[in-house]
């Protein structure tokens, strides 16, 4: 049989005219936990992916792509270590970090002090050089620190150096520095303990001399050689110098995502043959209702073939429409999140202040495949069912 001659079966078949009550809630029903379950995964493996995205992308903006650190005396130089010959590096700079009091008033509180080069690439700052020269006493806080101490830009804030050694009794080294920025990153996790000064300002806070830091921060070309990058930094750098890089600065986030997205597939098949059941339900119902008109067409020369095929054609048409319907209601909350973050977080649990969102076309494409893929096999049950039928006992006892 023609094609267009099943399509036309297919639609007297299907008509919602001729359907009662129960066929078109169970046909409701279908069409609805599929779109859910579409909906559902969609947003889950969005959300996961866009955890570490965001993760590894905030993160950066603090560390840089690869850091080398002294674990033996804190500091390191640019001569200590030689990266000549590696072609994935963009840029090295130096860093100084170390801990600090500030006092505001009665407020006390403990933070991080980073020395920066006004050239660096941090993409915490809405304008280049947020600091008007290499050795101002200026600093910039995160918003977080600002509201909770009610903070202005060019208040000034008390900070204390406290430097300890086993040899001498504690050394305690105060300065005012006035606030010239505010940033953001919505890691609580950052947010909450850095501030960032000028990198001669904080040499000389700390006393450290002029061609020393606590970190060798490198900037990469590609991306995707983080990784590759970093084993070879590792092997061309001598004791007691370590090499981390940014997955290495969020690796107990970003395996707990990965644990997360381990069972997915599982997940994924189970959802979806969960969903489609509910089409082999209204396709049972449909069946049942259609007795006579199978009986006919069977009569009229319809083979038994071409009577699954009408009724696979319908179950797979239903789930694939749902599917499609759940991708799009997916796409259209992920845009919203991405562009409005609508939905927030807790930044002190989740890392992070907003839910965040990756569209990747590859999750749809799996996701709805997936569905009809399962429905294809799964509604061929009652479509075997309904070729089996004797069309002269059907209109004996109709």
């Amino acid at each position: 049989m023609k094609f267009t001659q099943i399509k036309y079966f297919i639609n007297k078949i299907n008509s919602k005219k001729e359907e009662s009550s129960v066929l078109k809630f169970t046909s409701k029903a279908a069409f609805f936990s599929i779109t859910l379950g579409t909906f559902a995964l969609i947003i889950s493996l969005s959300i996961l992916d866009g955890f570490e995205d965001m993760l590894t992308e905030s993160t950066t903006k603090f560390t840089s792509d690869i850091s080398i650190v002294n674990i033996k005396n804190g500091f390191v130089t640019r001569d200590s270590v030689d990266l000549t010959g590696i072609d994935n590096i963009k840029k090295i700079t130096e860093v100084v970090e170390k801990p600090v009091i500030m006092r505001k008033k009665k407020d006390i509180d403990g933070f991080v002090l980073k020395g920066i080069n006004r050239n660096s690439d941090l993409e915490l700052f809405d304008y280049n050089y947020p600091f008007s020269s290499d050795s101002s006493k200026e600093i910039v806080v995160s918003e977080i620190i600002q509201k909770k101490y009610n903070l202005n830009i060019d208040d000034e804030l008390v900070l204390y150096a406290v430097e300890y050694n086993q040899k001498s009794s504690p050394k305690t080294k105060i300065s005012k520095f006035k606030i010239v920025g505010t940033y953001s990153t919505g890691l609580g996790e950052y947010d909450k303990s850095i501030i960032f000064s000028p990198l001669v300002t904080s040499k000389n806070f700390f006393d450290i001399p002029e061609e020393y830091s606590t970190r060798l921060e490198i900037s990469v070309l590609e991306k995707s050689k983080i990784n590759e990058t970093t084993n070879i930094v590792a092997e061309l750098i001598p004791f007691p110098f370590m090499v981390k890089n940014v997955f290495d600065y969020q690796r107990s986030a970003l395996i707990w995502i990965q644990v997360q997205k381990e069972p997915v597939p599982l997940v994924l098949g189970i959802i979806s043959i969960v969903a489609t059941l509910n089409v082999v339900t209204m396709l049972l119902i449909m069946i049942v209702e259609k007795t006579k008109q199978i009986g006919i067409l069977k009569i009229l020369g319809m083979s038994s073939k071409d009577v699954s095929k009408i009724f696979i054609s319908i179950g797979v048409m239903l789930t694939a429409k749902a599917a499609m319907t759940g991708a799009l209601l997916a796409f259209v909350l992920s845009f919203l999140q991405q562009e409005y973050s609508i939905i927030g977080l807790d930044s002190s649990i989740y890392y992070l202040d907003k839910v965040p969102i990756t569209i990747n076309p590859i999750h749809y494409i799996i996701v709805v495949s997936n569905a009809i893929l399962i429905s294809l096999i799964v509604v061929s049950i009652p479509a075997i069912i309904s070729s089996k039928f004797n069309p002269l006992r059907i209109l004996r006892f109709s």
